[in-house]
């Protein structure tokens, strides 16, 4: 068992919990009635969020350690522009963090787990591009989505 392994995999359940937090007050902050599009959207993205940090930590518990229970930074607003804006970024940081960890992986000869990452990555950077796109439309006040 690697500790660098045990310690970015519990980093990233730690990204992962505080994303569907956040995800979860920008769904619950976006009306019904003029964006409901957006609105079941960031409920299904931190539903995968969900899904990555399961991952995550069967991974830890298959490596013989206890996985993180506690939340990364979680960014909250009461501004729909801004929420998407945060979300960007949450994801743009993820992002970031996974291509990281994805090398300590190779470094550390762990295919298994670098197969995790790399599949998440994939979501991660699907769900950036979407906050992109409702951000724009935000911006441009077009309701019904």
């Amino acid at each position: 068992m690697s500790q660098k392994i045990i310690d970015i995999l519990n980093e990233a359940i730690q990204a992962e919990i505080g994303a569907i937090m956040q995800y979860m007050a920008g769904h619950y902050r976006m009306p019904k009635d003029k964006h409901p599009v957006i609105r079941e959207m960031l409920e299904r993205i931190s539903v995968e969020e969900m899904k990555h940090a399961e991952k995550f930590s069967k991974r830890v518990v298959a490596l013989g350690a206890r996985e993180a229970i506690t939340p990364d930074i979680v960014h909250f607003s009461n501004d729909l522009v801004e929420i998407m804006d945060l979300n960007e970024k949450s994801e743009d940081d993820a992002i970031k963090m996974y291509q990281k960890h994805i090398k300590v992986c190779g470094e550390e000869n762990d295919l298994e787990t670098k197969a995790i990452y790399e599949e998440v990555l994939k979501d991660e950077i699907r769900h950036k591009k979407i906050f992109a796109a409702f951000k724009r439309l935000l911006e441009t006040n077009q309701e019904g989505l």
